[in-house]
């Protein structure tokens, strides 16, 4: 089969590894034009782990990672718990996303700064175009291109939207230091504010990542920063040391986001899929955007395998198998954000039911049983 993946990222890197090992001849393009670098921070959680050991990418995880640090949770200066996560890895997104497309490209062409404009359905076929004017037919186009997919937008969010928007928003800035010179990290929590405070695998750095619930709108950072600095004065002596690096942080070095997710009734149409953040992202607060991505990837490579002459049979059992546990994982993420953030009863009582509905839902999605470290199967 010939496949065209759009999305260099960890789920598209990672199914046009698997497919290549199946024998289909899979190339990958990306709008970007070189392999990414740098980044925040990203989770990698046990499952992630072991799918990259599925395709033989253990080392570069290992290379450019740390195991998950110990978690305060905070509500002021009080602890209220702490988590160990056991078998989780911390890394800077980029630098591990290029790594990760960098070993896929072992395998498969990787061709960056190759931008797809148009999808054309024929009656066997589906056409790519792109933005330098030329055209190509596949059997099979799948969007792995994130958030706000273009692949998405082109087949299946045609004159609707299927994000999710809460109305949180997220302040990212990196300040200098360790907490008490450890691996140590912490969750910290008071007055509609949250915050996420992690060190990076790479440097003498951490991550604060803060989150409001200030409504409709957008906020510059200038706003936003003496409030995170003041959630982080309130928790006591171990995280004065960065309050003034977060108050007085350059506009240039500081990043604001708003919670979103991808609840996607349908990830098909036609001989056109979506894989990973593009249709069903979970938001970078859950930790569990490789899972998803891997595992997705995983379970559409078999079924794709089981029917290779039906992939809108084999696209309708990938999103059965994998959409309990993307749905428990939205319900569990925005739940836990929304109710940390709450303002009134209202809020309350609408985060516990986003609460009730993961817990009804939750299931771990199968993990394909099988290895992707053999020299690939001939293609045809």
């Amino acid at each position: 089969m010939k496949i065209l993946i759009v999305g260099a990222g960890i789920a598209g890197s990672g199914a046009a590894h698997m497919l290549a090992h199946d024998g289909h001849d899979v190339r990958v393009v990306d709008a970007v034009d070189a392999p990414y670098s740098g980044g925040y921070l990203l989770q990698f959680d046990r499952t992630a782990v072991q799918m990259m050991h599925q395709i033989g990418a253990q080392d570069v995880v290992d290379e450019l990672s740390a195991p998950s640090s110990k978690v305060t949770v905070l509500r002021g200066e009080k602890v209220l718990t702490t988590l160990q996560l056991d078998g989780y890895r911390l890394a800077r997104r980029g630098d591990l996303v290029g790594a990760i497309s960098r070993y896929a490209a072992e395998t498969v062409p990787m061709h960056f700064g190759r931008k797809l404009t148009g999808i054309e359905h024929t009656l066997d076929s589906v056409t790519a175009h792109f933005a330098d004017g030329s055209s190509e037919n596949f059997d099979l186009i799948i969007g792995a291109d994130g958030l706000n997919s273009t692949v998405r937008k082109l087949t299946l969010e045609v004159d609707r939207s299927y994000m999710y928007e809460n109305g949180r928003q997220n302040v990212w800035v990196d300040v200098p230091g360790r907490i008490d010179g450890t691996e140590k990290a912490a969750i910290l929590l008071s007055g509609g504010l949250a915050a996420q405070v992690f060190p990076y695998p790479d440097r003498d750095e951490m991550l604060v990542l803060t989150s409001f619930n200030l409504g409709p709108g957008r906020h510059d950072s200038s706003e936003l920063l003496p409030r995170a600095a003041q959630l982080l004065a309130g928790a006591g002596p171990t995280l004065a040391p960065f309050v003034e690096h977060v108050r007085n942080a350059s506009p240039d070095d500081v990043r604001v986001t708003r919670f979103a997710q991808v609840r996607a009734p349908r990830w098909h149409a036609r001989n056109v899929v979506l894989l990973g953040d593009a249709a069903h992202c979970i938001d970078p607060l859950s930790g569990a955007g490789a899972h998803g991505g891997l595992v997705g990837a995983a379970i559409l490579t078999q079924e794709l395998r089981r029917s290779p002459h039906d992939i809108s049979g084999a696209a309708t059992r990938y999103r059965a198998r994998l959409r309990p546990f993307v749905r428990s994982a939205q319900l569990l993420t925005a739940g836990l954000l929304e109710r940390a953030t709450a303002r009134g009863i209202g809020q309350r009582l609408a985060a516990d039911r986003s609460l009730l509905g993961a817990a009804l839902s939750v299931r771990r999605a199968d993990v394909p049983r099988r290895t992707y470290t053999s020299r690939p199967r001939p293609q045809g």
